[in-house]
Order: structure tokens, then C-alpha cells, then sequence
């Protein structure tokens, strides 16, 4: 049974820190070729989402509709300062952490888990402007300046953008065994960090 894996999706989200985690997770299929996740974007509404750039969005599910999830993932991008003030919005990303197997972020996505107060004395990384407005959020977060990612086992955050591509594949790595991250790189034509001989 394919994991259910939710990727959030807000007005001014960054489209690389969606699309790309959605690929990898897309591609990730066991040897007799059965996907490995169940992906979706989703939403408080299933109306159209514009991220930065114009670029618009329908998610799969709303808050209502979305099933049970196994993988939270929260993107970054210019609307993430907004998402970090709205209260209901973290009490729902709260109340799907309380049920995931997995929490994931890509780039200021850290923002948001950390003004829900899920990084209380975790690692975390973030995009590389951010750093501080991240430890202003929550003092207590060991910030990993220029990681590609952040592993805390539940819990794990990557730096912006295309980062989050090399987190998907760590995690379908830690999940599935890393030879199955090779060949869904190599199902994407990516290189995935750290490279290797």
C-alpha cells in the first residue's frame, strides 16, 4: 500500500519546493514497478492556488477531503511570512503532524513548522537568507547553516528550492533503501547530493 504523502500548498508558495519533491516522490516505484506514494497537493479549499511567478495550482484535496496522511511536506516561498501568523493554519499543520509517519520542509516551510512549534529543540535548515528570521521564530532550533537537509527521524527540513529534490530522495532513501533513490534519480535524469563516484 503506497504512502499518502500531502504536499501544502498556499497563495505565494514557491513552485520548485512543490513540484520538485513531487517528482521525485512521483517517480519512487518498488522493483515490480508499483508506486511507492500516493501524492497530492492540497489546500484549505480544492480552488486554484497561484504561487510566485503567477503560476497556478489546483490541489487534489482540500482540508476537508484530504484522507489520512502518512507525509506532511510544507514548502517555502514569499507567502510563507503570512502562513506563519495564521493560527488555524498552524493548528491544522499541527493537529496533520500529530497523525503523519513523516513531516517534511523545503526551504522557509522550517518557518512555518517552527511557529507551530515543531522544532523545539530539533535541527533545522532553511533557505539561506533566512537563517536568522528562523532562530527569531524559536531560539531553541539548532540551525545547520548551509545544509542540504536536516534529519531529526520524524522530522526533517531542507534548505530552498532545489534542495528539497535532494531531501525527497534522502527520505525515499531512508524508507525504501538507497538504491531505490538511485534509480529514482535516474528515472528524473538528476544528480542527486551528494554526489557520488
Amino acid at each position: 500500500m503506497p504512502r499518502t504523502l500531502a504536499i501544502l500548498v498556499f497563495e505565494g508558495f514557491e513552485p520548485l519546493d512543490v513540484v520538485g519533491p513531487f517528482e521525485a516522490f512521483l517517480c519512487a516505484d518498488d522493483e515490480a514497478g508499483n508506486p511507492l506514494f500516493n501524492v497530492g497537493l492540497v489546500a484549505a479549499t480544492e480552488g486554484p492556488v497561484t504561487a510566485t511567478g503567477r503560476l497556478v495550482m489546483t490541489p487534489r484535496w482540500s482540508f476537508d477531503t484530504l484522507p489520512h496522511t502518512d507525509i506532511l511536506l510544507v514548502p517555502g516561498g514569499d507567502g510563507t511570512e503570512a502562513v506563519c501568523g495564521d493560527r488555524a493554519m498552524l493548528e491544522w499543520v499541527t493537529a496533520r503532524d500529530s497523525e503523519a509517519e513523516m513531516t517534511l520542509s523545503v526551504c522557509t516551510g522550517a518557518q512555518v513548522l517552527a511557529s507551530a512549534g515543531l522544532l523545539k529543540g530539533l535541527k533545522a535548515t532553511t533557505y539561506w537568507k533566512c537563517y536568522d528570521w528562523l532562530r527569531s521564530i524559536d531560539p531553541t532550533i539548532e540551525v545547520m547553516e548551509g545544509a542540504r537537509w536536516a534529519d531529526n527521524g520524524r522530522i526533517v527540513c531542507s534548505s530552498g528550492v532545489s534542495a528539497g529534490i535532494d531531501m525527497a530522495l534522502h527520505v525515499i532513501g531512508r524508507l525504501h533503501g538507497q538504491t531505490c533513490a538511485d534509480t529514482t534519480a535516474r528515472a528524473m535524469e538528476y544528480e542527486h547530493w551528494p554526489l557520488r563516484d
